[in-house]
């Protein structure tokens, strides 16, 4: 609850980065989402009108229309797929990237995180083919690809805070994942299930506004701002367990929230065992000793 209350204080205090993302990057791919979703939903229309029914037979149907429709609606759920595993993650990296410099105490600027963002597209290309491949496979048998997607899921911020690539960034968020993945599964449950509430509140917007092609680019929209929160979330995570796994500290980050006074304690260590204050216990036991 306490990297919550952070992770809130920290989206608030960036409130106007996040507000440039959502302008530059995911209004756009929501004006992308939503056309794509309209031809997919038009398509799997009409291959509904065009599948044979009842006692009907394929002999009654047009076939090279059957094959058709059923093309247009793969085409378009895959571009759909390719929005999520390809584009969205720019945007996700570059609030990635203001927070950390927020959490390092540097001048926040929002065009450097872009610019960065940006040109890590083929890596997030190449590690989103590895990582969906990977889950899709595992989701085949349900229970790895549960274990997987949240034992990989920090593989994009390994891309954009600490400069991974392909296989080697799912390792990494492995790593950080190991031997707390029910800890890690608990506090991604509840970043979205306050992103859900929050949609909760934009669909009743959404509920009263007149239907219509704006309508619905304006809810998506909207959506990406709960998106931009569980990011923010999510990189504190990172930034926490990175330090602890891997000794990755920035200074401002890692300074224990209890020793630190009012809005300067804006992130709290996670609590480990086997560690004090993020240091491990034999370290400490041998200083004890000398």
């Amino acid at each position: 609850m306490e990297q919550l209350s952070a992770a809130l204080h920290v989206f608030s205090a960036n409130i106007g980065s996040v507000i440039k993302v959502m302008a530059i990057i995911f209004l756009p791919i929501s004006l992308l989402e939503v056309i794509i979703s309209d031809r997919m939903m038009t398509a799997y229309t009409l291959f509904q009108q065009v599948m044979p029914t009842g006692d009907a037979t394929m002999v009654h149907v047009d076939a090279s229309l059957l094959m058709d429709t059923a093309y247009q609606v793969l085409l378009n759920f895959g571009l759909m797929f390719m929005v999520s595993l390809f584009l969205q993650p720019v945007g996700i990296i570059t609030i990635a990237k203001v927070v950390k410099q927020y959490i390092n105490e540097e001048e926040v600027s929002f065009g450097k995180a872009l610019s960065e963002a940006f040109t890590l597209m083929p890596t997030i290309i190449l590690t989103g083919i590895i990582f969906g491949v990977l889950v899709f496979l595992g989701s085949l048998v349900i229970v790895p690809g549960v274990y997987y997607s949240i034992a990989w899921g920090l593989y994009l911020y390994a891309i954009g805070l600490s400069d991974k690539k392909g296989w080697e960034a799912l390792k990494y968020s492995k790593g950080l994942v190991k031997g707390k993945w029910l800890r890690t599964f608990g506090y991604l449950w509840l970043l979205s299930i306050i992103a859900m509430l929050w949609n909760s509140v934009f669909q009743l917007i959404y509920s009263f506004a007149p239907e219509g092609f704006g309508s619905d680019v304006l809810y998506n929209v909207l959506c990406y701002f709960s998106a931009a929160f569980t990011a923010v979330g999510e990189t504190l995570l990172f930034i926490n367990r990175e330090g602890i796994t891997y000794e990755v500290r920035p200074a401002a980050a890692y300074t224990p929230a209890a020793e630190m006074p009012g809005e300067e304690a804006d992130i709290p260590l996670e609590t480990v065992e086997g560690t004090v204050e993020g240091e491990p216990v034999e370290h400490n036991e041998e200083k004890h000793n000398e």
